[in-house]
């Protein structure tokens, strides 16, 4: 991220007691402009000691700090001018209690598409979830795939490509304490937890038109593909029932 006119903007949403927030600053410091956000309110986290504390560090330290953002709808807490993060976390999403895997798929999809919304062009999504969990081979063991949240698929319907996956190992993230079990102050077991980075796919451009070469009663006709179809062609797709022999580029 060098080069930047401004320092990177990481959004973390979905805190629960802010100490992956506070981890950031004290790995990264000045270089980083943090916004933490919390789902709850701030009247919910009232009681938690190590929450509290957490908060008035990052306030102390300059960083943004707001509670009951819903991250399925985040243009509405960003004005345009403040959007356009570099760096998007998610540590660890769940609905809540006994919440099935639908539900939290859905939340997956949603949380993605909320991020094209307020992601730089360049940026990058960090989605870090328990073992087996992605539905990726980086997944260990590997669930059956009905049975995980299939982050890539919910990543890609709002334009999103894994681009790299890498442990999430707690060790490295000093004062981390992952919390929220059952919606509780109670941590959970991350042992073998993933961490998904996903970007931004680049659609595929052409430059000048195709043409496809047909047979129409006994002659070779020159036609252009419609636009349409051009990505079908890309993706190895068949055309349609057209009888298109070859693709040329005039």
């Amino acid at each position: 991220m060098q080069g930047l006119p401004h320092p990177p903007r990481f959004l973390l949403v979905g805190e629960g007691n802010f100490s992956f927030s506070v981890h950031l600053y004290e790995e990264r410091g000045t270089e980083i402009h943090i916004t933490a956000t919390c789902y709850g309110s701030e009247e919910s986290l009232s009681g938690q000691a190590f929450a509290k504390s957490n908060i008035q560090f990052l306030r102390d330290k300059g960083a943004e700090v707001y509670f009951s953002v819903n991250c399925t709808k985040l243009k509405e807490y960003f004005l345009p001018a403040v959007r356009n993060f570099d760096r998007i976390y998610f540590n660890f999403p769940h609905c809540g209690k006994k919440a099935g895997i639908k539900k939290n798929r859905e939340l997956l999809a949603k949380f993605f598409c909320s991020c094209a919304d307020v992601l730089a062009e360049k940026g990058e999504i960090h989605v870090a979830l328990c073992r087996g969990q992605g539905g990726t081979p980086a997944d260990h063991p590997v669930r059956e795939w009905h049975n995980s949240w299939q982050v890539v698929e919910m990543a890609a319907e709002a334009g999103f490509i894994l681009s790299g996956i890498q442990p999430f190992n707690i060790r490295d993230a000093g004062g981390y304490k992952c919390t929220g079990y059952r919606n509780q102050d109670k941590a959970f077991c991350i042992e073998g937890a993933v961490n998904h980075i996903f970007t931004q796919s680049m659609p595929f451009l052409h430059s000048r038109p195709l043409i496809c070469e047909v047979e129409l009663e006994g002659k070779i006709v020159p036609c252009q593909v419609p636009q349409i179809f051009l990505d079908k062609i890309n993706s190895r797709y068949p055309l349609d029932g057209s009888g298109c022999q070859k693709t040329l580029q005039n």
